[in-house]
């Protein structure tokens, strides 16, 4: 696969992790671009992410949202405000991907912003068709989502952050 290919793959993925929980993406690709040498060489979006203060933001706000999603009165995530950030969160952990691969940004940004959109909707109605038994089966199936969203999104981060 090229170069292009991967990002664009990794740009998907962690969008659909996005669409599961907004800020877990993020903070994974926070924390995996400050773990890389040619980061400081990379875009301002790329820098900013990586940077040790977004890092101390990102890292509480993606554990609240894991331990709030399995509470009964979590507000649902796919209404607008949530579905705007998740967007723009999808969108710009992608392009900060691109950033750090010295590629264009927009066609990654929207496939992570579409694919944020698409999970949650899709993630929230399997959630409800199989979390109707009570709140221990709901947060069971919580956990199952957040299993897949790290296993998916250090799948993406690999494959985008690849040196091929």
């Amino acid at each position: 696969m090229t170069r292009s290919n991967n990002l664009l793959w990794g740009a998907l993925a962690l969008g659909v992790v996005t669409g599961m929980r907004s800020m877990l993406a993020p903070t994974m690709v926070s924390q995996a671009l400050a773990e890389r040498s040619d980061t400081p060489k990379a875009g301002p979006l790329t820098r900013t992410l990586a940077a040790a203060k977004t890092r101390h933001l990102l890292i509480p706000l993606a554990a609240s949202e894991l331990l709030g999603d399995k509470l009964p009165f979590a507000p649902d995530r796919t209404i607008v405000p949530s579905m705007m950030v998740r967007a723009l969160s999808g969108g710009l952990t992608a392009a900060a991907l691109a950033g750090a691969r010295r590629q264009p940004a927009w066609v990654p940004a929207l496939i992570g912003a579409t694919a944020a959109c698409v999970s949650a909707k899709i993630a929230l109605r399997l959630r409800k068709r199989y979390g109707r038994s009570g709140a221990a089966v709901n947060a069971a199936l919580g956990i199952a989502e957040d299993s897949l969203a790290l296993a998916i999104g250090n799948a993406g981060l690999k494959r985008a952050l690849n040196k091929d």
